[in-house]
């Protein structure tokens, strides 16, 4: 997912406690500028939730909306799309409703037919294919930074590789992709200036061109198997095909990116787990599932759709509700939460969402993650963290990695 350059909460939004809301669930807390984000996202997550005084809260930031806290009724929200509609998934509500996108902001029945193309295109014959076209560019980048003795994982190994990927499905050349804005543009840019042309703007652009391509002359790639498309029969056109498209490309960009960046922040600190991955390297799958579930990184939000009670309290029509990523570290679902347990037998996480409209690309994120993980590792097992360059992040509707430096002997890198 690619967010705007310019934040939410950069305009005046806070409003008035509605009589609905009583005063001891009120919290003025501003979720795209949590206290401590900039070092830990989730830890600052953590910290509302164990200082709140109930599950379910209510902040004036933002256009005022609900924060539900416990993981029990994360699930609830996401899973229930008849009382929480996701046309619109951002606050404050007048900025989500400027970024309707199909399937990602349809409900059903709407949604349905949009989200079967895009599942079928994101099918395990797409992971199959995308594999050798990750080992490659996972390789080559590892082979480029190893005898260096020190990196930005981000940077330097990460960032390239999901718009490499796309270039490879789409039949591309990769230097294509250069047009887009790269990793995190929003963030990187010089505090102050604004980017020449909306981000979401140059993917549609983008795309827009890239479809008129494939509609002149198909081929055996994702865009002209998009285009292969029906909406209820009928072929799709061309509006819906960008918004699908871009439904495809940026779902995989900054996540993929930043949940790989907090996996290695992760396991540059403990030894002992990385040695065990190291020494057998068929733990990297359960490895990926589990750092997935104890560092989710994204925050949506739901619209509620008629009056109903969650957590003793009454959420009316036209409320926003806005989940943050503590599904996988609520104790009452994953005992020991914090601790990342390669032996975990727990319910299934939430980090992908869930419900109607859970990631569809879930599969090939994690095989992308898991051939990443296996090719660095397989060249750099022992690394640590920069002390002299701490990690940055940012908090929001995706919590990002920005900069993650790390070190290691580079006598000690395999050849």
């Amino acid at each position: 997912m690619i967010r705007e350059q310019t934040s939410p909460s950069t305009e005046k939004t806070v409003v008035t406690r509605p009589a609905h809301v009583p005063a001891d669930r009120m919290v003025d807390i501003d979720i795209y500028r949590l206290p401590g984000s900039g070092d830990d996202f989730l830890r600052a997550w953590l910290e509302v939730a164990e200082s709140a005084p109930a599950r379910t809260i209510w902040t004036p930031r933002n256009g005022g909306h609900w924060v539900v806290l416990g993981g029990a009724d994360i699930a609830h929200v996401y899973a229930d799309h008849e009382h929480f509609s996701s046309r619109i998934t951002l606050v404050p509500r007048k900025w989500g409703e400027l970024y309707p996108l199909r399937p990602t902001t349809l409900d059903p029945p709407e949604h349905q037919p949009y989200r079967r193309i895009l599942t079928s295109l994101l099918s395990s014959r797409t992971v199959r294919r995308s594999v050798p076209i990750v080992r490659s560019l996972a390789s080559r980048a590892a082979n480029a930074v190893r005898s260096k003795g020190a990196c930005d994982v981000v940077a330097d190994y990460a960032a390239a590789l999901p718009l490499a990927l796309f270039a490879g499905l789409a039949g591309i050349e990769a230097d294509r992709m250069d047009a887009l804005p790269g990793y995190a543009a929003h963030l990187l840019a010089d505090e102050g200036t604004d980017l020449a042309e909306p981000v979401m703007d140059r993917f549609t652009t983008f795309l827009r061109a890239l479809i008129a391509e494939r509609r002149a002359t198909p081929g055996d790639d994702i865009i002209s198997a998009l285009l292969a498309g029906k909406i209820d029969g009928r072929p799709i056109d061309d509006d819906e095909a960008v918004d699908v498209a871009t439904a495809l490309l940026t779902g995989g960009l900054d996540t993929v990116v930043s949940l790989f960046a907090m996996m290695m922040r992760h396991l540059a600190g403990e030894d002992t787990l990385r040695h065990r991955i190291v020494a057998n390297p068929g733990l990297v799958p359960a490895a990926v599932r589990e750092m997935t579930r104890r560092f989710a990184i994204m925050t949506k939000a739901r619209l509620v759709r008629a009056d109903q009670i969650l957590d003793g309290v009454t959420l009316k029509a036209g409320d926003m509700v806005v989940m943050p990523p503590l599904h996988g570290l609520d104790p009452t679902i994953f005992p020991e939460p914090l601790r990342v347990d390669l032996d975990r037998h727990a319910a299934p996480h939430l980090a992908y969402g869930n419900g109607v409209h859970r990631c569809p690309g879930a599969h090939l994120a994690e095989a992308e993650m898991t051939i990443m993980l296996e090719e660095w590792l397989a060249r750099i097992p022992h690394f640590t963290l920069d002390p002299d360059r701490p990690v940055r992040m940012q908090g929001g509707v995706l919590g990002t990695v920005v900069t993650c430096h790390l070190r290691w002997d580079s006598a000690t890198a395999a050849p």
